[in-house]
């Protein structure tokens, strides 16, 4: 990981030598935390080169009224809370940490949508913050950025991905009920990804890689995952077709 991030920042003339090991720092502080991974990849149309972080995000979310309805308020608060793992990913520009990070909520299963007027989450995915707002180049880290994000969409109350069910016009809470067996895959099986090389895992559900977009060519989906997508989820780079690797 520190030699993709070196190259990275090797070419970025505001990187001394205290500044790339802040930037190290920062980025491993991250990965550690929340067991997260890193990469370089290209940006959109534009094909901008930027270091992305991905991995899911877990938060936990106390269960509405609605979904208890026929339990008394004492036992509606000691009922579990929903447990859910977001795919989160992070891009830095070769002007980071002057820049601040830009982070995203993407998911490209099908049928899920960002919530609208979520608080902290807008129509494209991405996440604003107060920390994000007031970044520092000096005070900021990834680490505290992301911690907060994870209190304030945990003290939020609701989820900020949402599946649509056919025939559905608009994604809202009443069609979220998959949402907690959908997104939970990280947290159920969080031991056996740990072992898991990086480089074998589907950035969206961390399953097993299996197929090459093309024509950005990027291989970071399994199968299933791949079938379900317009765009790259790494570059956003549009996808005229996909091909299976078989192992």
């Amino acid at each position: 990981m520190n030699e993709i991030i070196t190259r990275f920042f090797s070419s970025s003339s505001h990187c001394k030598p205290e500044v790339l090991g802040r930037i190290l720092h920062d980025v491993e502080n991250l990965c550690n935390t929340f067991h997260f991974y890193c990469r370089d990849a290209t940006w959109g149309v534009t094909q901008q080169e930027k270091l992305c972080i991905y991995g899911g995000l877990p938060i936990t979310i106390k269960k509405s009224n609605s979904d208890h309805t026929s339990l008394t308020p004492d036992s509606r608060e000691q009922a579990p809370p929903h447990r859910y793992v977001l795919p989160l990913q992070i891009w830095l520009t070769h002007l980071y940490p002057i820049e601040p990070p830009l982070v995203f909520l993407l998911s490209a299963e099908q049928g899920c949508r960002i919530a609208s007027n979520h608080k902290y989450v807008d129509a494209t995915g991405r996440c604003h913050t107060p920390e994000l707002a007031a970044w520092h180049p000096v005070s900021s880290s990834l680490c505290d950025v992301v911690k907060k994000l994870c209190q304030l969409l945990s003290a939020e109350g609701s989820i900020p991905l949402c599946f649509v069910e056919e025939g559905v016009s608009s994604p809202s809470k009443g069609h979220a009920t998959a949402v907690s067996q959908r997104l939970c895959h990280g947290l159920e099986n969080g031991d056996d990804d740990k072992q898991t090389d990086e480089h074998e895992r589907c950035v969206v559900c961390f399953s097993p890689k299996e197929t090459v977009l093309v024509p950005c060519g990027h291989y970071c989906l399994c199968d299933a995952c791949a079938t379900n997508v317009t765009h790259c989820p790494l570059c956003r780079g549009s996808v005229k077709f996909r091909q299976r690797v078989f192992s």
